[in-house]
């Protein structure tokens, strides 16, 4: 073996490695849905682009007693995030379901558009409000440790979802999609 091969071998090894690690089949509850009575460009799958302001988590790392961490999260999370995270919004009949995930771990919310219903999430101990426009969904979500508003809109064809944790001074976490085709 040659070293060139050697090094193409060791490359091709960490990336299969890290696609491996990092991925999870997406957990929705997919229904056969023939009527959509609520159109919405939010719809479909959403591939994660890139962040911007990631020190944002700071009050978060501060609650979750990951602070000491804070210079290596906020340097490497959101280059892995941003070659693994995907966003998916379903709207079948009056419901949204949105889904996302980090690394191998899924977040997914069932939201009713139209009737006064619970917000049902698949994180227990959280209290989730929304409102929801035709291309927006502002939702506020209270949680054991921390709670935060996150704000899902389109602009210019990318999907921007934005967190901003409450009492923070360290503004908004914009996660920019693009559209999966």
């Amino acid at each position: 073996m040659t070293r060139w091969f050697l090094l193409f071998f060791l490359a091709l090894i960490l990336i299969i490695s890290f696609r491996l690690v990092t991925f999870s089949s997406a957990p929705i509850n997919t229904v056969a849905c023939d009527s959509v009575s609520i159109e919405s460009d939010l719809s479909g799958i959403w591939d994660l682009n890139r962040i911007e302001n990631f020190s944002g988590f700071k009050p978060y790392l501060i609650k979750a007693d990951l602070e000491n961490y804070s210079f290596l999260i906020n340097s490497l999370m959101p280059f892995f995030l941003s070659n693994s995270q995907i966003l998916i919004v379903d709207i079948c009949e009056e419901k949204m379901l949105l889904s996302y995930n980090y690394f191998r771990e899924w977040r997914q919310y069932v939201i009713p558009l139209l009737s006064n219903e619970k917000i049902r999430s698949d994180n227990e101990g959280q209290d989730v409000t929304a409102v929801y426009g035709r291309d927006s969904l502002e939702m506020n979500i209270s949680t054991k440790n921390i709670d935060f508003k996150q704000e899902l809109y389109l602009d210019g064809g990318e999907l921007i979802r934005e967190i901003e944790f409450q009492g923070s001074s360290s503004g908004k976490i914009k996660f920019i999609y693009r559209k999966n085709d």
